[in-house]
């Protein structure tokens, strides 16, 4: 009797086991998402309150602690381009690149260079470097340099979201729209909130009219400080004819980019448009408009907006 009832205690020990070291695991992978997404928002914070030099010195101790982060990737590049730094930033990088490979190859080890830490970050860097050349150039040759990249890069033997993410990105740009949405979805079948993959998603989607599958993978992730995403968002209520919510959200893009460098400005103006066009509340439009030239006194499109705020019942009564 009591042989077959050791069998049956150990295995309630077991599984009791098992289960507190599931939710140890549980616990310690919820604390470690929420420690990314505090750094994730950090980095918006610095950038968009325009603390460039703070933002790239953040990115790149972010990126040497974690080389899956594609926040970190694209903010450490545009906190370089809004410094002047860029080309000596791509430099640096280049030469660092190019001596870790000379130094491995020297040392003849027999571990593949694919698998080593270093050589993933370096390999990403600079995958992210052509990728942020092209947008500042408009070079066919960096965004093709960036494809190879990265293709190379799926054969490491870990997956990297930011991978994903960047070949989402580059055939967006080559217009390859069933490519760049499967790779976006991969990019976040292993990081569910990465923010640029989030927002390429929704950009896609928005492209597509899909507007409801913006909002139904982009409306639990508010939660992340991204104005460009939250735009996407913004957006996609906009065109849903959720009129009050799209004007909530819009307010959160301009909450987060105060100074407009990213896209808190149209934010702005869509809310002044919703004002004048949908709600035909004049004064509200114009409040919205007026909100643009405290920040961007020459903006020709907030004052262009006024003037036809300001004439739109003149021209209904000539009408």
């Amino acid at each position: 009797m009591h042989e077959r009832i050791y069998p049956f205690y150990l295995l309630i020990i077991i599984l009791i086991c098992q289960a507190i070291i599931f939710e140890v695991s549980a616990k310690e992978f919820k604390n470690q998402n929420q420690q990314e997404i505090y750094n994730i928002n950090k980095i918006f914070e610095l950038y968009y309150n325009q603390k460039f030099e703070e933002c790239m010195a953040y990115c790149k101790n972010f990126i040497n602690q974690d080389i899956d982060n594609t926040v970190a990737y694209v903010f450490y590049f545009s906190s370089s381009f809004q410094l002047d730094k860029l080309q000596e930033v791509i430099n640096q990088i280049d030469d660092e690149y190019i001596k870790y490979i000379q130094n491995y190859n020297s040392k003849k080890q027999n571990e593949i260079i694919e698998s080593q830490k270093e050589y993933q970050k370096l390999t990403i860097l600079s995958a992210y470097s052509n990728l942020f050349m092209y947008f500042y150039s408009g070079s066919q040759y960096y965004i093709d340099e960036a494809t190879n990249i990265l293709r190379k890069s799926l054969f490491f033997p870990v997956n990297f979201s930011s991978i994903y993410t960047g070949l989402g990105i580059v055939y967006y740009e080559k217009k390859l729209t069933e490519r760049a949405l499967s790779m976006i979805n991969k990019s976040l079948n292993i990081k569910p909130y990465d923010p640029i993959a989030l927002e390429y998603y929704a950009k896609i989607q928005n492209n597509l009219g899909n507007y409801n599958l913006t909002i139904e993978k982009l409306k639990n992730h508010t939660y992340i400080k991204y104005p460009d995403m939250l735009y996407q968002l913004a957006f996609a209520y906009e065109k849903n004819i959720n009129i009050e919510k799209a004007i909530e959200t819009y307010e959160s893009v301009y909450k987060y980019d105060p100074f407009l460098i990213g896209q808190g400005f149209i934010s702005l103006i869509r809310i002044g448009d919703i004002y004048l066009n949908i709600k035909n509340d004049k004064e509200n439009a114009i409040k919205y408009y007026q909100e643009v030239l405290k920040i961007l006194p020459d903006s020709l499109v907030a004052k262009q907006k006024i003037e036809e705020a300001k004439n739109k019942n003149n021209n209904s009564k000539n009408k």
